[in-house]
């Protein structure tokens, strides 16, 4: 039984124990998996270096048995005034969605805001991802009319990570949110360069955010969509697209500001791009 990791404790977890968790939750019972992550779950077993060990919660995750891991593989390349490589731009998603995306037998999609990384299978379904990020045929929205789609948040809190969110307020049109425009270079694997513009949904100069969306996850866990475990240091969850999709619409058209830190006004809504990246690289919208 291969060693991981200890937690904080000096408990010792192996694969065995992430795989139990990961079935416990639900993230075998379903068709595609979309893969949020943070994978400092403890301090490495001795002797186990980094690729080996993201080798191996990849081999964990693959031992479900679920057809289709989608990887976020988002860059925000053109908020960055950055061109977007599609073989070399590394995604700032973690390091376990880094080193899944660079595998054999993956594709990752044109979007240099927001790219997913799925199996080559899937590669005719998303090879002609729409202009705007968040968007009708954005990655999001394919995933929506999927069937039998689950989010799993391998230890990444979905409070701090369900871009997700930002997909159904564009498909309601929230009036606290716009389409910014960008544009720049993509480089796709045959070395052809291409202009793009891309769109994505961001928030309006007055709007205020929360820092994260913790009432929303502790919500879903109280309903009993969003399952979860502890894993060493961190949690792991899993919760059904449908089932997201349907309590975010449904929380929008009951309370306009549920996903606002506060009410917004009408002189809040300007649509002045709020993000720079002289306080650092953008990593979010």
């Amino acid at each position: 039984m291969e060693q991981l990791f200890y937690d904080a404790d000096h408990r010792l977890y192996t694969a065995e124990d992430i795989r139990n968790a990961l079935i416990q939750i639900g993230a075998s019972d379903c068709t595609t998996l979309f893969v949020h992550s943070d994978v400092m779950f403890g301090t490495p077993a001795e002797g186990f270096r980094k690729r080996a060990y993201l080798d191996t919660l990849y081999e964990i995750i693959r031992s479900l048995g679920v057809r289709n891991l989608v990887i976020p593989a988002f860059t925000y390349s053109f908020c960055n005034g950055e061109a977007y490589d599609i073989v070399k731009s590394k995604t700032s998603m973690g390091a376990f969605n880094e080193h899944v995306r660079k595998m054999e037998g993956r594709y990752r999609t044109d979007d240099p805001l927001l790219s997913v990384s799925v199996p080559a299978a899937l590669e005719p379904l998303f090879a002609h991802v729409s202009e705007h990020s968040l968007g009708e045929e954005s990655a999001m929205d394919i995933l929506h009319h999927m069937e039998d789609v689950r989010f799993l948040f391998f230890g990444a809190e979905m409070a701090d990570c369900f871009t997700y969110v930002h997909y159904v307020e564009k498909m309601m049109e929230v009036p606290y949110r716009f389409d910014m425009p960008f544009e720049g270079d993509v480089i796709y694997p045959d070395g052809t360069v291409k202009t793009r513009r891309q769109v994505i949904h961001t928030q309006c100069g007055g709007v205020k955010l929360p820092p994260k969306y913790d009432y929303f996850e502790s919500e879903m866990e109280e309903k009993g969509f969003l399952k979860k475990c502890r894993i060493g240091d961190r949690y792991i969850g899993c919760l059904p697209e449908k089932d997201a999709y349907r309590e975010i619409k449904g929380h929008i058209e009951r309370n306009i500001h549920y996903f606002l830190e506060e009410p917004f006004t009408e002189g809040d809504l300007t649509h002045r791009y709020t993000y720079s990246t002289a306080d650092g690289r953008i990593t979010h919208c």
